[in-house]
């Protein structure tokens, strides 16, 4: 008898899960993917606007985790990848009035090399030297409590540079509160160098000499490729094309699940309009807030540690500009804020610099960034008080004067999860109720990683699990 796995929510977790299971089931299984809104594909939404391609959500996924590049690769969509610009890498920082290169080498807060550290106008000499001081400074026992990105940067490079790099750089991309932010579930590369070699100046020397001889014999020096991969026509080419490979019926938008319970052995979900479906096997990618109520009556303590995982409202503002209004050298991939600079914004990503083919050739397309941890309230505003803060922002920052040839705003309201001190054991609490429920499985941003790659590996495990339980089933049945 054909069996049946409902997955909750048509993101790129969930429809990873489902083009997953489709490819393992061979027929075997009947999948549905329900999705509350009108579109899959969640928070990658590519919009075509004339000559300009704007991505409201994610532009890019790193290719330092496979599973983004894999499946692109498996669909087909090869041809399209799209690395980013090799030649203008540079980021920048705003500080005291104006934008600072990033030191060259910087592997987010570590230096690999020490004269573009001295030569930076960003730091302070008294900065400079307390970063230098990382080599002489023990690390921490095994036992330790767990340490917050602020703690760790503070006690290993000291406050400047916690300030000026690690908030704008690593928080950042958490939009999270450095002084919250968990740097075990968010940067363990960095507890690893502590751990590994004694600290991070001393684990990017060892790095640079293992390149050196890795050179010496005839191999690569380093890392010589893109570092983000995009798709020529915008990264919605991805989740189309998931949902278009998926069998006819298996996606159902507009639809909701209300309360998930069991019923003789399966699951009974109840959805928005009073239906009720019967599973097998229920997948939830759905945000962990979103998940809670579902899973209350089964399971009230589940709901309870589900709604522990704290959630923050960004928002994007997509300008586009003629070259010649912007005065500024656009020789990188854009610039992020500290905190202590008290700007309305958090970064801007320069995005035709980035990549190609997002503009006319004499025309600049920019991207801000605002809201996060502690700064929701300028993310929840409507779309002209959004468009008139970046402009705002970009005519102090970047000189940018004129009045912008496009411009798209959109508030992403409680999507990102914050990874705060506790993280890992709260996940894994989580994961052990989970488990008490057999056939029940949890995917997405919330857990594991909240980039795409990340987001890609849940659902491909949450499927690999789920059609491991069924073949178990089928195996007894017979």
């Amino acid at each position: 008898m054909q069996k049946t796995v409902v997955i909750i929510g048509a993101g790129i977790a969930g429809l990873a899960a489902a083009w997953t299971l489709q490819n393992k089931s061979r027929g075997a299984v009947r999948c549905l993917v329900i999705e509350r809104g009108l579109h899959p594909g969640g928070k990658i939404v590519s919009e075509r606007h004339d000559d300009y391609l704007v991505e409201r959500g994610p532009d890019s996924f790193i290719v330092q985790k496979p599973d983004a590049l894999e499946l692109c690769r498996e669909l087909g969509l090869e041809e399209r990848l799209l690395g980013s610009n090799m030649e203008k890498r540079t980021t920048y920082v705003w500080s005291r009035g104006r934008l600072h290169p990033l030191p060259e080498g910087m592997m987010l807060v570590a230096p690999a090399k020490v004269m573009p550290v001295l030569r930076s106008r960003l730091l302070s000499w008294p900065g400079k030297l307390r970063m230098g001081m990382e080599y002489f400074i023990p690390p921490r026992k095994p036992d330790a409590p767990e340490e917050s990105l602020a703690a760790f940067v503070r006690r290993r490079l000291g406050q400047e540079a916690l300030e000026k790099i690690a908030t704008p750089l690593m928080a950042g991309i958490h939009a999270a509160d450095p002084e919250r932010l968990s740097l075990q579930s968010t940067f363990p590369v960095f507890l690893e160098m502590e751990r590994k070699h004694g600290g991070l100046l001393r684990a990017m020397r060892s790095r640079r000499q293992a390149q050196k001889k890795n050179a010496a014999q005839g191999g690569r020096r380093g890392a010589d490729g893109p570092m983000f991969y995009s798709l020529s026509g915008g990264l919605q080419q991805m989740t189309d094309a998931l949902a278009v490979r998926l069998k006819p019926g298996t996606l159902r938008l507009g639809e909701s699940v209300e309360t998930i319970a069991h019923q003789d052995g399966r699951y009974q979900l109840t959805m928005g309009d009073g239906q009720k479906l019967h599973a097998d096997a229920v997948i939830v990618a759905a945000p962990a807030y979103a998940a809670a109520p579902m899973v209350q009556a089964l399971d009230a303590p589940l709901a309870e540690k589900l709604r522990a995982i704290r959630y923050v409202s960004t928002a994007t503002v997509s300008l586009a500009y003629r070259r010649s209004e912007i005065p500024h050298a656009l020789d990188g991939y854009g610039f992020v804020i500290p905190r202590t600079e008290h700007r309305s914004i958090t970064a801007c990503s320069w995005s035709s610099v980035k990549f190609r083919d997002r503009a006319p050739e004499d025309r600049v397309l920019l991207r801000v960034f605002l809201g996060g941890a502690g700064a929701e309230h300028l993310a929840e505003q409507g779309e002209a008080e959004l468009i008139d803060r970046a402009r705002v922002e970009l005519r102090t920052t970047m000189g940018i004067a004129a009045h912008p040839l496009l411009a798209v705003a959109h508030c992403w309201w409680k999507a990102n999860p914050q990874y705060e001190l506790g993280h890992a054991a709260l996940v894994e609490e989580i994961e052990h109720r989970v488990a008490q429920h057999d056939g029940l499985y949890l995917a997405g941003a919330a857990y594991h990683g909240a980039g795409i790659p990340d987001c890609i590996r849940s659902g491909k495990d949450a499927a690999a699990m789920a059609a491991e339980k069924i073949q178990i089933d089928r195996c007894v049945s017979l």
